[in-house]
């Protein structure tokens, strides 16, 4: 990718704001910045960066407890109220990434000669507004990003379930304005221009967001799941959803947020596999284990810790069956190099996902394919997507269809399998886990190790994030009215609207 078009993302990045009142009051010249730009900067804004590394690793990784050990994950792993790890979502892609798209989309949805640019911002507003809204519950959304253009400066918090609707509406329409008969996307890091791709990444999307559904609107998760199967979801591994990132430290957004926070204070010496997952690993015997997970030595076998636990609160040092003596400091296994090298990938959503989707849809009835087949290919895919973190050592053909060989699909726990296996193909994605989790029920948490008594929730999984504080004084009115939804308080023990 050009230098030239790094420059110029930096330049169209803003700090992260949570007053509505700054986005879009001034488009800095914005006529001037041509459509493919503010595409590739709100592209990259979603997870270059540590400040969207910090939720993911602090927050949603320990709450679907693919990890523990550092102080910062007190946050995710214990329950712990804090402002700043939990309004980073809510501010930079307010002030950063619908910043963009709805600059981008105000000045050319009439203009022909840019619907490809249109169609994919609206794909990626969608994909956006759907992490905001699955954290947060009811969220401003259909006048999110307008200060500017309608002097909105306190957009209203519309509730999840027309929000949802909505985004089914948007999909189709951006679908059917992919044209290519109009000027090809230039400059385009998502699928280098290429529209069938986004095509089957606004399927796979909807189709995400359909079984999103499934106990909430099962008519609706059923209608959509069915219609985004039948207009062409992803077909291979090819067509991910990634984000491709450059060895860059922060505040350069170049760099994988995940990265960079993992990076910080070398925090990957002490993000620790769970005994929730690492054990789960163990019991499937899943060759994934040794490249999620490294060991210091030769005789604790990925020893995990418990959730909530930090990493010296059991100090001790583990003894082998050998006599082998393992330090405290040492004995836990931590996560693999290639996760926490900036210039690694970051993934939105793949194949393997969608495949486990399809599965599921099939188990339910709602598309007439065998559940197992595209069980086994969600499985094989997943396996094959860790490829693309560098130094990660693939898993031999072998290997591979041993463990899919192994795994055939229960009917009797097809949903429990599925989920699980989600689960596991989707770290580390805590964004998503955290979603499918409340949806499914899957994997069913281990209870917290709260040493300290530190947890604000009695060790119960909370239902979304809370409001930032910010939001009281920025828009106080429709805020309130959020907040008298939610039954008077800024309550993250309720759960949002589809996982009722």
């Amino acid at each position: 990718m050009k230098s030239y078009l790094y420059c110029l993302i930096i330049i169209l990045s803003s700090s992260c704001t949570t007053n509505f009142d700054v986005i879009n009051t001034d488009p800095v010249n914005s006529g001037t910045i041509a459509a493919g730009a503010q595409l590739t900067a709100a592209a990259y804004q979603l997870d270059g960066g540590r400040e969207m590394g910090y939720p993911n690793l602090y927050i949603f990784q320990p709450m679907v407890q693919y990890v523990g050990g550092t102080y910062g994950m007190r946050t995710g792993g214990k329950y712990v109220r804090d402002e700043f790890y939990n309004g980073l979502m809510w501010s930079c892609y307010y002030g950063k990434c619908i910043r963009q798209l709805a600059d981008l989309l105000a000045q050319h949805q009439h203009d022909s000669t840019q619907a490809n640019y249109v169609a994919a911002a609206r794909v990626l507003k969608v994909y956006i507004f759907s992490l905001l809204t699955d954290a947060y519950g009811d969220i401003p959304y259909f006048q999110a990003g307008l200060a500017y253009y309608d002097k909105l400066y306190t957009p209203v918090y519309d509730e999840q379930a027309t929000i949802y609707k909505d985004f089914f509406t948007e999909l189709e329409a951006a679908i059917h304005q992919f044209n290519d008969s109009q000027p090809v996307i230039t400059n385009d890091i998502v699928y280098n221009g290429n529209l069938t791709k986004w095509k089957r990444m606004a399927r796979s999307l909807q189709l995400r967001l359909a079984m999103r559904l499934s106990k909430a609107a099962p008519e609706l998760a059923r209608i959509q799941a069915l219609a985004a199967y039948a207009g062409g979801v992803m077909q291979s591994n090819d067509d991910n959803f990634v984000m491709i990132h450059e060895d860059y430290s922060y505040p350069d957004l170049r760099g994988n947020g995940y990265a960079q926070a993992l990076q910080e204070e070398a925090a990957y010496r002490y993000t620790i596999g769970t005994t929730t997952f690492v054990n789960y690993l163990k019991a499937e015997n899943d060759p994934r284990l040794g490249m999620f997970f490294v060991n210091t030595d030769s005789v604790t076998n990925y020893l995990p810790i418990q959730p909530g636990l930090y990493w010296w609160e059991d100090w001790k040092d583990f003894i082998g069956e050998n006599g082998e003596v393992v330090g405290q400091a040492d004995k836990y296994c931590h996560i693999n190099a290639p996760f926490y090298q900036q210039g690694g990938s970051w993934l939105h959503m793949g194949y393997a996902e969608v495949e486990f989707l399809v599965a599921e849809a099939a188990v339910r009835g709602w598309v007439g394919e065998d559940a197992n087949s595209h069980y086994q290919a969600g499985l094989r895919a997943a396996m094959h997507q860790l490829e693309i973190y560098p130094g990660m050592v693939p898993l031999s053909a072998d290997r591979i269809n041993s463990f899919v060989s192994a795994h055939p699909l229960s009917v009797e726990n097809a949903i429990e399998n599925i989920s699980m296996q989600k689960w596991v193909a989707l770290f580390p994605n805590g964004y998503e886990a955290y979603a499918n989790m409340r949806r499914t029920g899957y994997p069913v948490l281990n209870p917290v190790v709260d040493v300290n008594g530190e947890s604000e929730t009695g060790g119960h999984l909370p239902g979304r994030l809370f409001y930032p504080a910010t939001e009281a004084l920025s828009n106080p009115v429709n805020y309130q009215v959020a907040i008298n939804r939610l039954g008077g308080s800024n309550d993250w023990m309720r759960p949002v609207w589809w996982n009722k």
